[in-house]
């Protein structure tokens, strides 16, 4: 069984499932997501942004583990999906944000899933930054054209002691200038004169009949407010971050037999640089007993940490490294690791769909000619639950069905169209 994780700088998050709507003759609509990120500011980076790169697993700080008790760990690999349908929005205008996130749940975007990002503490880890123009960078998985950014600073006076709340943003001028590069946005803001811990808010609206944006909250500290001797807000306590670091991880059985298999592993370079002296941690409920093109630096347990073997240690942009391993019992319907970091960054295991993630749309019409029930189909998979939203605006949404269990094949429902005049629909399949 392949895994293709979710690495640093890479949302290759549950499948290539974007969301589709699909428009009806009568307006009516139907939505297929399946949670899949676009992307959060990474410099100065973003509070959900930092936290996946600390590990959502065993986070080095106790704010970020505050979060995570909150919010629990998956918000944290899902650190690209802080997003909200906005189908009013207006370039001029914040009023359609304001209306459906409150005050206080700004930074994660009035989303019970993301609460953990909203709490109240001074000890948010934070970008030392100056006044003066700095080059921001949003990390976009799956970058949008066309679409429109905003930037947002809090106002003098503001400390992290206060809730966030939409009167303490001043607009900052330049996010009108963004410029594609590649997965990344880049536009440069000028920031004003201030003192001690901040936040830069960024909204990224994309121009489509949905209105999908995305919102970031990223901690900044100014210091002195004097551009010397600025460490940022927590000197000593930044935790690492890693760069650059795109890639996917494959986990393929190569023989197997009742006693014992053997396996292969593709560490695959997706990113414009090269990743060098590669270290891979996993774990796998297997008792593994040799390597080959790698190198065993460590086990606890059932946690590997392995290594390149010198002659491998540079993995090429757009290339990839292949090492082996032996272990026991065989005899294996599936492989599964689990809690995989590559040089210290946090990847998130999911299976890939193989296929696009359809759905198929039917109408059943009275003699008039209205339509009477709407049908839809889409495939699913054994091992997974699905879930089934309507709404009528795109921004209120209620469940139709819960829970439903996924089966090789196909899923179908009936459902009347009632009195409105415009259905969304949307399935979601839950997480693993």
């Amino acid at each position: 069984m392949n895994y293709h994780p979710i690495l640093s700088r890479l949302s290759q998050a549950k499948g290539p499932l974007k969301a589709t709507i699909l428009m009806i003759s009568i307006l009516l609509a139907c939505v297929v997501e399946h949670a899949q990120g676009h992307g959060s500011i990474s410099d100065p980076v973003s509070r959900a942004y930092r936290i996946f790169q600390e590990n959502p697993e065993s986070p080095k700080s106790s704010v970020s583990a505050a979060a995570i008790a909150t919010a629990g760990t998956q918000a944290f690999y899902d650190w690209h999906e802080i997003s909200r349908m906005v189908p009013q929005y207006d370039p001029a205008s914040i009023k359609p944000y304001r209306a459906i996130i409150p005050d206080g749940q700004l930074a994660g975007a009035g989303l019970e899933k993301y609460a953990g990002l909203n709490l109240i503490r001074e000890d948010w880890l934070a970008t030392a930054v100056n006044p003066g123009l700095y080059p921001v960078v949003f990390d976009a998985w799956a970058p949008h054209d066309p679409g429109y950014f905003l930037a947002f600073i809090t106002r003098g006076g503001w400390s992290p002691d206060m809730p966030l709340a939409w009167n303490d943003l001043e607009p900052l001028p330049g996010a009108e200038q963004v410029v594609r590069d590649g997965h990344y946005y880049r536009f440069t803001v000028d920031f004003p004169q201030r003192k001690g811990h901040h936040v830069l808010y960024v909204v990224w609206q994309r121009i489509d009949p949905a209105g999908e944006v995305f919102f970031s909250a990223s901690d900044i500290d100014f210091g002195d407010g004097t551009g010397n001797g600025n460490g940022g807000g927590n000197p000593g306590n930044e935790p690492v971050i890693p760069l650059d670091i795109r890639a996917e991880v494959d986990f393929s059985v190569q023989s197997d037999w009742d006693s014992g298999f053997t396996a292969e592993v593709e560490i695959t370079n997706l990113s414009d640089h090269p990743i060098n002296s590669w270290k891979l941690e996993f774990e796998i409920d297997q008792e593994i007993s040799s390597f080959w093109n790698a190198e065993l630096l460590s086990r606890e347990g059932n946690h590997y940490t392995v290594s390149h073997s010198g002659w491998n240690q540079s993995i090429p942009a757009g290339g990839s490294v292949t090492f082996g391993f032996s272990a026991a019992p065989g005899k294996l319907e599936s492989i599964n690791p689990s809690h995989l970091t590559l040089n210290g960054t946090s990847l998130h295991t999911h299976e890939h769909e193989q296929h696009p993630f359809l759905l198929n749309v039917g109408l059943t019409r009275l003699p008039s000619g209205a339509v009477e029930r709407l049908t839809l189909s889409f495939p699913a998979t054994s091992g997974n639950s699905y879930n089934i939203e309507e709404s009528t605006d795109l921004i209120n949404w209620q469940s139709r069905e819960t829970g439903i269990p996924g089966k090789d094949g196909t899923i179908m429902r009936d459902y009347p169209t009632g009195q409105a005049t415009t259905h969304f629909f949307r399935a979601r399949r839950e997480h693993d």
